[in-house]
């Protein structure tokens, strides 16, 4: 099988050398830096340099931004292989989605939109490694058109590479999940960073602080096209959170101990039951794997 690679960044030249570390497949590397090709087959990362309109791939993983990537795709499309299968990578779903399954379904071939719930604080190539995905979360978004028997494929690939979960999710779920799960902590994190103690917090820090501010370095341009682009719904969970945290001033100001506590106590409620909830599944999928082996 030959696997093209576009975009050659962390997750990109992650999954780059993952395959080549697990799998026999021929991998072939696309970017716009050289530098970073000859790297990347200076390392053994990739077979060789192609790109879509090359035609010739049973699979093109799209590893850009999905205001990059969109455009490309959009340009590579007619001469993909007929019968392959385009997958992206991207950070959002939602009309994406929706546009390239019928596309490609009218061009002759597959579409599989899919995130992988992996990353560093640093990016770039330079930044990737082959067990990135270890045991990651990897979400693939299906609608309407969607082939069933391309969604298998990339699950197969996914564990090849190291993900240790495959979760189906709609592509409006999935946004709103990103919204909620990540776009928010990094809002919060960059927020959180903006006191005057922050100078010599590391003084007197442990690892609750290391964990609020640990994303907050992330990358300026990407993330905030990330929020605008997934605007209303990162708005509506940022308002949540806002209100919740008025609920925490509120009974400081009036002095409410009796408030707090409850507020603190329905915060541990909520996370308790997600731990007990995560528990039961995890218990429910070792026992099924057990079903299948007996």
């Amino acid at each position: 099988m030959k696997i093209l690679v576009v975009g050659m960044g962390l997750i990109g030249g992650s999954v780059c050398k993952a395959l080549k570390r697990k799998c026999d497949y021929i991998i072939h590397g696309c970017d716009t830096d050289e530098e970073v090709l000859k790297a990347a087959m200076e390392d053994g990362a990739i077979d060789g340099i192609g790109k879509m309109e090359d035609g010739v791939y049973d699979i093109c993983i799209v590893c850009l931004h999905q205001r990059v990537a969109q455009p490309c795709m959009r340009q590579a499309l007619p001469f993909l292989k007929k019968g392959s299968i385009l997958m992206d990578m991207c950070g959002l779903k939602g009309q994406m989605v929706l546009e390239f399954t019928n596309a490609c379904r009218i061009a002759g071939l597959y579409y599989v939109g899919t995130h992988p719930m992996a990353g560093r604080e640093k990016s770039g190539y330079f930044a990737s490694i082959p067990d990135l995905f270890d045991r990651a979360n990897f979400i693939i978004t299906p609608t309407y058109g969607t082939s069933s028997e391309a969604v298998e494929r990339v699950s197969d690939l996914a564990r090849e590479i190291g993900f240790g979960k495959i979760v189906l999710t709609t592509p409006h779920r999935h946004d709103d999940m990103i919204a909620y799960t990540s776009q928010l902590a990094h809002i919060v994190s960059s927020a959180y960073v903006k006191d005057d103690c922050m100078d010599d917090a590391v003084s007197f820090s442990g690892g609750s602080f290391q964990d609020m501010t640990r994303v907050a370095t992330m990358d300026e341009k990407m993330w905030s096209s990330l929020f605008m682009d997934n605007r209303l719904l990162l708005l509506h969970h940022l308002e949540l959170l806002i209100a919740h945290l008025s609920e925490y001033r509120t009974a400081l100001e009036t002095q409410d101990e009796t408030a707090l506590q409850l507020l603190i106590a329905d915060g541990r409620r909520v996370q308790e039951e997600n731990v007990r909830k995560r528990k039961r599944d995890l218990e429910e999928k070792e026992h099924n794997n057990e079903l299948v082996a007996g």
